[in-house]
């Protein structure tokens, strides 16, 4: 016939030593040792993982600057303002100053037209021929000259005769070898041209 199993555990029981309950004891605070130390572990774990250091971007968001505020004008009330006379203007008439022309370039005065001028110091009286002083012979000769571009008398007519040929012959001859003449011009530029000239021959000034 078998024992009841409370019998032999409580027949166990009282066999156990006390040395035997201190190792099962040792175990047991083993067991906690372990389990504590996992579970502490595990939080160091989860603790690492868990960021130190959060990195948070701020974005600036531009600041509209704000206009300069005017100050406001204040309107000075009639008795704040002092009465000064109005300044007295005295306008004094200019005068009038004609305007000046200039010219660009060489600026030399283009001559006028012109006619044959004589040159007096050349026109002399031919000497009084002899035979004609001596016959009394006397009157005045009117020529009819050429004058070239340079003031030459290149050539000498008679259109009137003071009567005497040698008289005649004796004005036609001086004046073509000593008369001189500024040359006509036109247009600037000097030309022939014919002019007329009278010689007196006076027994007065005979020489």
């Amino acid at each position: 016939m078998q024992r009841p199993a409370h019998v032999i555990a409580t027949a166990k029981a009282e066999r156990m030593s006390p040395q035997k309950l201190a190792a099962i004891a040792g175990v047991g605070l083993l067991h906690v040792v372990f389990v504590w130390a996992l579970v502490t572990g595990m939080a160091q774990k989860i603790v690492k993982a868990i960021p130190h250091e959060m990195q948070v971007d701020l974005v600036a968001t531009p600041v509209q600057p704000e206009a300069p505020s005017l100050p406001k004008l204040v309107q000075p009330s009639p008795s704040d303002v002092p009465n000064v006379p109005a300044p007295m203007i005295d306008i004094q008439p200019t005068q009038q100053v004609a305007p000046i022309t200039t010219t660009t370039g060489p600026s030399q005065a283009q001559p006028s037209d012109s006619a044959a001028t004589g040159v007096l110091n050349t026109h002399t009286t031919p000497p009084y021929p002899d035979v004609a002083r001596r016959l009394g012979e006397q009157g005045q000769v009117l020529l009819h000259l050429t004058i070239s571009a340079q003031g030459d008398v290149t050539a000498a007519t008679v259109t009137q005769s003071s009567g005497f040929p040698d008289l005649d012959q004796t004005a036609v001859a001086w004046v073509v070898a000593h008369w001189k003449y500024k040359p006509a011009i036109q247009n600037g530029a000097a030309l022939a041209s014919v002019t007329d000239a009278i010689v007196k021959f006076d027994l007065k000034n005979a020489r």
